[in-house]
């Protein structure tokens, strides 16, 4: 019976140990609803994190902090799919956006596209590891 017990005991450590929380829909969007911080993107952006806007161009972590610190954005999503494989999740949608210059709001435009965003679950936070816009163009 000790055996047993103990036996029980190293599993139930090993399964919480390994375990991950559960990415949702409402994770992901906690964290969009956050973004507007820069210290909640640093501490929630992974160092390697890559963003890759709908006409190709790529920004590392400081320079998409920085880009965003210039603008004010207005973010819906829409045909959300979330799927997790362990510490890792990855999320696909439509987005439109309506972004304005913060030091020239008259030049706001809006943006429709198509996104995934890569997260994966470091030190039991989720972490975003990469995100990729594309131009959202229906078909005729």
């Amino acid at each position: 019976m000790k055996r047993l017990a103990i036996l029980t005991f190293l599993m139930a450590l090993t399964l919480s140990a390994y375990s991950q929380g559960s990415f949702t829909e409402k994770t992901f969007y906690d964290h969009m609803a956050k973004n507007e911080d820069q210290k909640f993107l640093l501490e929630n952006t992974d160092e390697n994190f890559l963003f890759i806007t709908g006409n190709g161009r790529k920004m590392n972590r400081s320079e998409f902090i920085e880009a965003l610190s210039t603008v004010e954005i207005d973010s819906d999503f829409s045909d959300l799919t979330v799927n997790q494989s362990g510490g890792t999740a990855i999320v696909s949608g439509m987005i439109d956006q309506k972004i304005t210059p913060k030091d020239n709001p008259a030049g706001a435009w809006n943006y429709k596209g198509v996104f995934t965003a890569v997260y994966a679950n470091q030190k039991k936070n989720w972490v975003l590891m990469s995100w990729q816009h594309s131009d959202y163009k229906p078909n005729d």
